[in-house]
């Protein structure tokens, strides 16, 4: 029984080893490497020169991330390149994170290929927009390592069409300075102005989120049932005397969303019922509406510093 066993795991063992095939060979250090990295440079810096000293004659570039990719010639990436380096700030490629690139010699291939895992960052200096676009690219290289054929670059075209709608101008819905809905905050003020606090929950959808954006710390949200609780305990401090709008709310209707939303700034004069010392307060609101008038999200930005002491 034991030869028995022994000779079945002899024969699974040579029957895996015959399934292995080994198809190349990857390298973390390799001379094409530092091609593919001085290449890299060079197209951060506009350097055309130096780019085109690295490439052969037919080279050829594709965009991958497109419906149809097609190819392009080395003036096209040269020209991005300037492009680039002439109107982006702090414009860079490097690599993402821990990845590093990683040079494979295929068996049978006639070429070397880096594959390399970057991010390409910058600020457009016309628009202010912040770049921040993941990009895994392959470079073929001549079998010595020492010139670059082809290269495929993917990354993500849509943060690319963002940069490039920021050149446009584009509506993206409609501002109200009256409607039925801005009701809606003026109450809200109204009520913790007169303390109606019962008036003030039936603003709110029992799914809404409510941050105080500058006293609270990140990503904390409160429900309606807890935000009232928070004012009654204010209230037993503070007394708001008065409420005053500071311009007037608008009322933004976003295209495609069923909501609104509603940005409002207001002055509130407030006492401190120990002290008895008053102090005019300044608040800005951005409170989100559902179709039904409900409330489902509120930001306020006040500094609890600045109340009277």
């Amino acid at each position: 029984m034991k030869k028995l066993i022994f000779t079945f795991s002899l024969f699974a063992f040579f029957t895996l080893s015959a399934q292995k095939n080994i198809g190349g060979k990857i390298y973390d250090k390799h001379p094409a490497l530092e091609v593919v990295d001085a290449f890299t440079k060079a197209f951060v810096a506009g350097d055309e020169a130096t780019m085109r000293s690295l490439t052969t004659d037919d080279f050829k570039w594709w965009q991958m991330n497109v419906m149809e990719p097609k190819p392009s010639p080395i003036e096209n990436l040269i020209g991005r390149s300037k492009y680039f380096s002439e109107n982006m700030i702090n414009f860079n490629v490097k690599n993402r994170g821990q990845a590093y690139s990683d040079a494979i010699e295929f068996k049978g291939a006639d070429r070397v290929d880096v594959y390399t895992y970057q991010m390409l960052t910058g600020v457009d200096k016309k628009t202010g927009v912040i770049l921040k676009i993941p990009r895994n690219s392959i470079f073929n290289l001549t079998k010595d390592g020492k010139k670059i054929t082809r290269l495929s670059i993917m990354d993500s075209q849509l943060k690319w069409n963002k940069a490039y709608e920021a050149y446009n101008t584009k509506k993206n819905g409609t501002i109200y300075v009256d409607h039925p809905f801005i009701s809606k905050v003026r109450l809200l003020y109204a009520h913790i102005m007169t303390g109606d606090l019962e008036a003030m929950r039936s603003l709110y959808a029992d799914n809404a989120r409510i941050s105080d954006a500058i006293n609270s710390e990140e990503g904390v949200f409160f429900t309606p049932d807890e935000e009232i609780e928070n004012l009654k305990k204010f209230l037993e401090t503070y007394e708001v005397l008065d409420v005053t709008e500071s311009g007037y709310p608008d009322l933004l209707e976003y295209e495609g969303t069923e909501t609104q939303t509603i940005i409002s700034w207001w002055d509130l004069t407030i006492k401190n019922k120990k002290s008895g010392k008053r102090k005019k307060h300044s608040n800005h609101s951005q409170v989100t509406l559902n179709k039904e008038g409900k409330i489902i999200r509120e930001v306020y930005y006040y500094n609890a510093a600045h109340l009277p002491k």
